[in-house]
């Protein structure tokens, strides 16, 4: 029977196997620590060559130790770890085991990963839970328990958890944590290392159930699954906030580069992404984690994302502005006409009151008192969620007096407040005060912003449930992959045709007497597109002719298409020219799916032209999904304030976008033969859209050899 991962985190005996009188070696820190910590169960120390470590009488083998056994710390060789998992087996009463040796998968040396898939096996069949290799395990303050040796690390009880892939970043998150004002404890802690069975997603369900979790804080390298990570912490972030540190945002995640999706969809914008589907927080910092964990630990929850900045210094306020504009989340609170006027007639002349609106300067001349009755004045106001107070105090102001002239009003409110006194030594006290009255306190303004953001996201960010669709089959798929080649562009539109997505009339022309016919059936300016399967960017080789109209203009644009692209791509396989009419001028947009290795099927959804090209202005999410989650793709990009209208336009059919986008993510999960599309551009109108350009690259197609243009072997 497979231990639970309750039962190691609560074990009540350890052995170490590996303990060692050497203070430089892991082993007798290990035993130190346990020691120091005051850990509530039984230590045994094991060793072949020694008596005793630390007082403790040593045993020279797990086998030799007659009580139960619940833990096992191991310090040893790789092989020598085999050994002592062995051992365990045969005991049958060990829950767990913390494996600290490096030396495994991780160096990506054969004989190390086989080394680490035997440690896998017998974990398995023995019911063993193992942390790492190559971790330092797990601590639980209640028990006093610590496997690890990490410096500074006090097992101060709370409501935090902890899941890291890194030891020393996770044992410095807990420090930085238990260094605030008021030191933020935890309940639970894991470093899962090289991951060969407990996993950051196993630990993050873990935590979920458990009650004296209140906050989850993830630092995150990867996943092996992105996709159950998705469901796990999505159904965890219904209950519980889970805020996550992912590293890695430079990282280039796909190498995929023949479409413009496969080019953006770097590793970080699809986490961003699937963070957001799943009501996942991510943090950017190492200490916004731990400013959001604090905000969400010890204030009430919000009831919307307005905020009012409660401001002694304008410079603090003007930073506290520019962070809420700039992170999106918060909003300045539209204070009412009233609220405005008593702060007006309460303040000092040369105070600025809500200018602008949700703004409130006191000026330094403001004393104790007045700070209270504006705090009683703001937070008394319908319009405000919650307050930022920044306060650098004078000299002829102890701070402590502002502080509990605030303390009183904002317990009479339970609004949530967020206070920034300037770090120096007049304050430590006043913060400390502050922080044991439920009011957490930060070094900088925008660090408080951020905090309140953190928090109100986690409040109401909403879970979108993810499914997997079965795989289907298409005759125009099938065939092109049974000839081992990308689709066409007609064929790519035929498809999408009979999916219910508009495409634009087409016709393919094979001679020059067929395109122009084609064109006077059109009636009216015609786009002409070189359609072969060796030439990924037409543009590239001139296989794109714009606005031509008339049967002379057709035909001439004809021959000189194909000569232009028999010059550029020699050897290219040429199946004919596309006809299709001219599109009316609009706002375009791009979207595109790439097959991300962690989380599947991935849309991406972005504005054309330049805002895709140089701002890079799109946003991800992991398919399929609905209506709501596609119209969150397109409101997080700016060029939605474009789709709204601006400068007289009328708004454009958003609608449809969202239609569309549903439509591709359906289409990305039922086909895993489909390894990119590329809808770009895609014209925007009042009602509808059309899509100019389409491309469906296929795992049997011909491999990436980078932007521009694909030469093989002339096809049939």
């Amino acid at each position: 029977m497979t231990a639970s991962l309750r039962q190691v985190f609560e074990a009540r005996s350890v052995a170490v196997a590996g303990a060692s009188k050497d203070p430089f070696k892991a082993g007798h820190q290990v035993v130190r620590t346990l020691l120091a910590a005051g850990y509530l169960g039984r230590i045994y120390p094991v060793n072949r060559s020694e008596k005793e470590i630390l007082g403790l009488p040593c045993y020279s083998s797990i086998s030799q130790i007659k009580e139960p056994l619940d833990l096992i710390v191991i310090s040893l060789p790789g092989k020598v770890v085999i050994t002592v998992m062995e051992e365990a087996e045969r005991r049958g009463d060990v829950k767990g085991a913390v494996v600290l040796s490096s030396g495994f998968a991780e160096t990506a040396i054969p004989e190390n990963v086989e080394t680490q898939r035997q440690l896998a096996e017998i974990a398995r069949r023995a019911g063993i839970r193992v942390f790492g290799p190559n971790c330092i395990g797990i601590m639980s303050p209640d028990l006093r328990l610590v496997t690890g040796f990490h410096p500074g690390v006090s097992l101060v009880p709370g409501d935090l958890g902890y899941v890291t892939q890194s030891g020393a970043l996770g044992g410095s998150l807990v420090t930085l944590a238990l260094s605030q004002p008021r030191p933020l404890g935890f309940a639970r802690f894991g470093h899962v290392g090289n991951m060969c069975d407990v996993s950051n997603v196993e630990l993050i369900e873990e935590y979920g159930d458990d009650p004296r979790i209140e906050v989850i804080l993830v630092y995150l390298e990867g996943v092996k699954d992105g996709r159950e990570f998705m469901r796990v912490a999505g159904r965890v972030a219904k209950k519980k906030p889970v805020l996550v540190l992912k590293v890695g945002r430079t990282e280039i995640g796909s190498k995929a580069t023949l479409s413009h999706t496969g080019a953006l969809a770097g590793a970080d914008g699809v986490y961003s992404g699937a963070f957001k589907q799943c009501g996942v927080v991510r943090a950017n910092t190492v200490h916004d984690l731990i400013a959001g964990a604090k905000a969400i630990s010890m204030l009430p929850k919000p009831r919307g994302n307005r905020v009012c900045i409660l401001t002694e210094a304008g410079g603090m306020g003007v930073i506290s502005m520019d962070e809420v504009a700039a992170g999106g989340v918060l909003a300045l609170a539209p204070m009412s006409r009233e609220t405005c006027e008593k702060l007006t007639a309460l303040l000092p002349p040369m105070a600025a009151v809500c200018k602008p609106d949700g703004y409130v300067d006191t000026s330094a001349a403001a004393m104790a008192k007045e700070f209270g009755d504006a705090m009683r004045l703001v937070l008394a106001d319908a319009n405000v969620d919650m307050v930022v107070l920044n306060c650098i105090p004078p000299t002829f102001l102890p701070a402590m007096d502002v502080a509990q002239a605030v303390v009183p009003v904002v317990k009479e409110f339970g609004k949530p407040v967020a206070a920034c006194f300037t770090v120096n030594d007049t304050v430590i006290e006043t913060r400390r005060y502050l922080e044991e009255n439920g009011i957490p306190t930060f070094e900088a303004p925008d660090c408080a912003v951020r905090a309140l953001a953190m928090m109100t996201q986690a409040t109401f960010n909403v879970s979108y449930p993810l499914a997997d669709a079965p795989a289907a089959h298409h005759p125009v798929l099938d065939r092109a992959v049974s000839e081992g080649r990308h689709l066409l562009e007609p064929e790519a539109l035929a498809f999408l045709g009979d999916h219910g997505i508009a495409v634009m009339p087409h016709v393919v022309a094979r001679t020059r007497e067929e395109a122009q016919r084609a064109a006077m059936e059109m009636n009216g300016p015609v786009v002409l597109k070189i359609v072969s399967p060796h030439v990924i960017h037409k543009s590239d080789v001139g296989g794109v002719r714009i606005g031509l109209q008339g049967s002379e203009a057709v035909g001439q644009g004809y021959d000189q298409l194909l000569g232009d692209v028999k010059r550029a791509a020699a050897a290219a396989s040429i199946h004919g020219v596309l006809v299709v009419p001219l599109a009316q001028p609009g706002p375009e947009s791009i979207i595109g799916m790439v097959r991300d290795a962690q989380f599947g099927p991935t849309i991406m959804f972005g504005m054309g032209g330049v805002f895709v090209e140089l701002f890079r202005d799109v946003s991800f999410r992991v398919a399929p999904f609905d209506r709501e989650v596609a119209l969150d793709m397109i409101r997080e990009t700016k060029g939605y304030r474009v789709l709204q209208g601006m400068r007289g336009e009328r708004q454009k059919d958003i609608a449809g976008l969202v239609e569309l986008l549903v439509q591709v993510s359906q289409l990305a999960a039922r086909y895993p033969q489909i390894r990119e599309i590329d809808l770009n551009p895609i014209r925007v109108y009042e009602n509808g859209h059309s899509v100019l350009d389409a491309r469906i690259l296929l795992d049997a197609g011909p491999p990436s050899c980078g932007e521009g243009v694909q030469i093989g072997q002339p096809g049939p």
